[in-house]
Protein backbone atom coordinates (compact mmCIF):
# COMPACT_ATOMS: atom_id res chain seq x y z
CA UNK A 1 0.00 0.00 0.00
CA UNK A 2 1.52 3.48 -0.66
CA UNK A 3 -0.02 6.58 0.54
CA UNK A 4 -2.51 6.95 -2.20
CA UNK A 5 -3.98 4.32 -1.54
CA UNK A 6 -5.27 5.64 1.69
CA UNK A 7 -9.04 6.60 1.67
CA UNK A 8 -9.39 10.58 2.12
CA UNK A 9 -5.65 11.70 1.73
CA UNK A 10 -6.69 14.12 -0.97
CA UNK A 11 -8.56 16.14 2.17
CA UNK A 12 -4.69 16.48 3.50
CA UNK A 13 -3.66 19.78 2.08
CA UNK A 14 -0.17 20.15 3.68
CA UNK A 15 2.44 17.77 3.77
CA UNK A 16 0.45 14.58 1.96
CA UNK A 17 2.66 12.21 0.73
CA UNK A 18 4.49 12.77 4.15
CA UNK A 19 1.85 12.95 5.94
CA UNK A 20 0.39 9.53 4.08
CA UNK A 21 3.73 7.29 4.62
CA UNK A 22 3.40 8.34 8.63
CA UNK A 23 0.20 7.26 8.43
CA UNK A 24 1.25 4.11 6.96
CA UNK A 25 4.09 3.85 9.83
CA UNK A 26 2.37 4.07 12.94
CA UNK A 27 -0.56 1.51 11.63
CA UNK A 28 2.85 -1.08 10.95
CA UNK A 29 3.52 -0.51 14.56
CA UNK A 30 0.37 -0.55 16.12
CA UNK A 31 -0.31 -3.79 14.45
CA UNK A 32 -3.26 -2.26 12.35
CA UNK A 33 -4.65 -1.13 9.12
CA UNK A 34 -3.55 2.47 8.30
CA UNK A 35 -7.08 2.96 6.34
CA UNK A 36 -8.69 2.25 10.11
CA UNK A 37 -6.65 5.58 10.77
CA UNK A 38 -7.28 7.47 8.12
CA UNK A 39 -11.74 7.16 8.42
CA UNK A 40 -11.28 7.79 12.25
CA UNK A 41 -9.61 11.01 11.61
CA UNK A 42 -11.64 11.96 8.45
CA UNK A 43 -14.53 11.58 11.34
CA UNK A 44 -13.23 13.03 13.99
CA UNK A 45 -11.70 16.53 12.38
CA UNK A 46 -11.77 15.91 8.64
CA UNK A 47 -8.31 15.26 8.51
CA UNK A 48 -7.43 19.01 9.59
CA UNK A 49 -4.89 19.10 12.32
CA UNK A 50 -6.35 22.70 13.58
CA UNK A 51 -9.85 21.44 13.88
CA UNK A 52 -11.40 22.52 17.14
CA UNK A 53 -14.84 21.53 18.77
CA UNK A 54 -16.51 24.89 19.45
CA UNK A 55 -17.84 22.80 22.28
CA UNK A 56 -14.76 21.39 24.25
CA UNK A 57 -11.22 21.67 24.33
CA UNK A 58 -11.45 18.66 21.57
CA UNK A 59 -8.32 19.60 19.02
CA UNK A 60 -6.39 18.56 15.61
CA UNK A 61 -6.89 14.77 14.24
CA UNK A 62 -8.08 12.79 16.61
CA UNK A 63 -9.90 15.50 18.63
CA UNK A 64 -7.78 15.64 21.73
CA UNK A 65 -9.21 16.61 24.86
CA UNK A 66 -6.71 19.03 27.57
CA UNK A 67 -6.49 16.15 30.18
CA UNK A 68 -5.01 13.43 26.94
CA UNK A 69 -2.83 16.30 25.76
CA UNK A 70 -1.08 17.25 28.98
CA UNK A 71 -1.18 12.93 29.59
CA UNK A 72 0.94 12.90 26.37
CA UNK A 73 3.26 15.87 27.42
CA UNK A 74 1.50 18.43 25.57
CA UNK A 75 -1.32 21.35 25.19
CA UNK A 76 -4.62 21.73 22.84
CA UNK A 77 -3.03 24.71 22.03
CA UNK A 78 0.17 23.24 21.13
CA UNK A 79 -1.57 21.12 19.14
CA UNK A 80 -3.80 23.02 17.30
CA UNK A 81 -0.54 24.86 15.69
CA UNK A 82 1.48 21.48 15.25
CA UNK A 83 2.45 20.66 11.58
CA UNK A 84 0.20 17.97 10.68
CA UNK A 85 2.76 15.29 10.42
CA UNK A 86 3.90 16.28 13.76
CA UNK A 87 0.57 15.93 15.51
CA UNK A 88 0.41 12.18 14.10
CA UNK A 89 3.53 11.67 16.72
CA UNK A 90 1.03 12.13 19.49
CA UNK A 91 -1.73 10.17 17.88
CA UNK A 92 0.82 7.09 17.65
CA UNK A 93 1.52 7.82 21.16
CA UNK A 94 -1.67 7.78 22.12
CA UNK A 95 -3.01 4.72 20.45
CA UNK A 96 0.15 3.14 21.25
CA UNK A 97 -1.20 1.22 24.29
CA UNK A 98 -3.72 -0.65 22.33
CA UNK A 99 -1.17 -2.20 19.88
CA UNK A 100 -2.40 -5.60 18.45
CA UNK A 101 -6.20 -4.59 19.66
CA UNK A 102 -7.03 -2.63 16.75
CA UNK A 103 -8.56 -4.94 14.59
CA UNK A 104 -11.05 -2.99 12.83
CA UNK A 105 -11.39 0.66 12.36
CA UNK A 106 -14.19 0.44 14.89
CA UNK A 107 -11.61 -0.58 17.43
CA UNK A 108 -9.56 2.25 16.56
CA UNK A 109 -12.41 4.82 17.19
CA UNK A 110 -13.48 2.93 20.31
CA UNK A 111 -9.84 3.48 21.69
CA UNK A 112 -10.34 7.27 20.79
CA UNK A 113 -13.99 7.54 21.59
CA UNK A 114 -13.85 5.90 24.51
CA UNK A 115 -11.52 3.84 25.33
CA UNK A 116 -13.40 1.43 28.24
CA UNK A 117 -15.59 0.37 25.31
CA UNK A 118 -12.89 -1.67 23.72
CA UNK A 119 -12.79 -4.17 26.45
CA UNK A 120 -16.52 -4.30 26.61
CA UNK A 121 -19.23 -7.08 25.28
CA UNK A 122 -20.97 -5.78 22.00
CA UNK A 123 -24.16 -5.76 24.33
CA UNK A 124 -22.38 -3.17 27.20
CA UNK A 125 -24.50 0.57 27.11
CA UNK A 126 -22.41 3.48 26.62
CA UNK A 127 -23.30 5.82 29.60
CA UNK A 128 -26.32 8.10 28.83
CA UNK A 129 -24.08 11.24 28.83
CA UNK A 130 -22.33 10.22 26.07
CA UNK A 131 -25.30 8.86 23.81
CA UNK A 132 -26.68 12.71 24.98
CA UNK A 133 -23.40 14.40 23.48
CA UNK A 134 -23.36 12.00 20.43
CA UNK A 135 -26.84 11.13 18.67
CA UNK A 136 -25.17 10.95 15.54
CA UNK A 137 -24.23 7.28 16.90
CA UNK A 138 -27.71 6.61 18.52
CA UNK A 139 -28.82 5.11 14.75
CA UNK A 140 -31.87 3.58 16.32
CA UNK A 141 -32.67 6.74 18.27
CA UNK A 142 -33.69 4.83 21.33
CA UNK A 143 -31.61 7.10 23.41
CA UNK A 144 -29.44 4.08 24.21
CA UNK A 145 -25.87 3.25 22.38
CA UNK A 146 -24.10 -0.56 22.43
CA UNK A 147 -20.95 -1.06 21.42
CA UNK A 148 -22.58 -3.32 18.51
CA UNK A 149 -24.51 0.05 16.99
CA UNK A 150 -21.59 1.87 17.93
CA UNK A 151 -19.71 -0.73 15.30
CA UNK A 152 -22.52 -1.19 13.23
CA UNK A 153 -22.28 2.79 12.72
CA UNK A 154 -18.77 2.90 11.82
CA UNK A 155 -18.78 -0.30 9.88
CA UNK A 156 -21.81 1.12 7.24
CA UNK A 157 -20.27 4.63 7.09
CA UNK A 158 -17.00 2.84 5.90
CA UNK A 159 -17.51 0.15 4.64
CA UNK A 160 -16.48 0.88 1.21
CA UNK A 161 -13.33 2.39 2.14
CA UNK A 162 -12.81 -0.81 4.22
CA UNK A 163 -12.51 -3.75 1.49
CA UNK A 164 -10.08 -6.03 1.42
CA UNK A 165 -7.31 -4.88 -0.49
CA UNK A 166 -6.83 -6.40 -4.23
CA UNK A 167 -4.09 -9.15 -4.42
CA UNK A 168 -2.41 -8.00 -7.96
CA UNK A 169 -0.66 -11.01 -7.41
CA UNK A 170 -4.12 -13.21 -7.68
CA UNK A 171 -2.80 -14.08 -11.20
CA UNK A 172 0.19 -15.28 -11.00
CA UNK A 173 -0.63 -17.59 -8.16
CA UNK A 174 -3.41 -19.24 -10.62
CA UNK A 175 -1.05 -19.75 -13.36
CA UNK A 176 1.11 -21.74 -10.90
CA UNK A 177 -1.50 -23.71 -9.31
CA UNK A 178 -2.51 -24.75 -13.07
CA UNK A 179 1.25 -24.92 -14.40
CA UNK A 180 1.65 -27.35 -10.56
CA UNK A 181 -1.17 -29.31 -11.29
CA UNK A 182 -0.66 -30.35 -15.00
CA UNK A 183 3.22 -31.56 -13.80
CA UNK A 184 1.38 -33.45 -11.22
CA UNK A 185 -0.89 -35.27 -13.26
CA UNK A 186 1.57 -35.75 -16.38
CA UNK A 187 4.55 -36.86 -14.50
CA UNK A 188 3.29 -38.32 -11.14
CA UNK A 189 0.29 -40.67 -12.14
Amino acid sequence: MTYLDLPFINKVKKNQKEFGNKVIEIAAALNTDPRFLMVVMNNESGLDSTAKNPNSSATGLIQFMEPTAKELGTTTADLRTMENVKQLDYVYKYLKVYKNKLVSAADVYLAIFFPLALYKSDTWEFPTWVVKANKIFDTNKDAKLSVQEFKDYVNKKYSKYLTPQSNNNLPLIGILFIATTFFLYKYLK
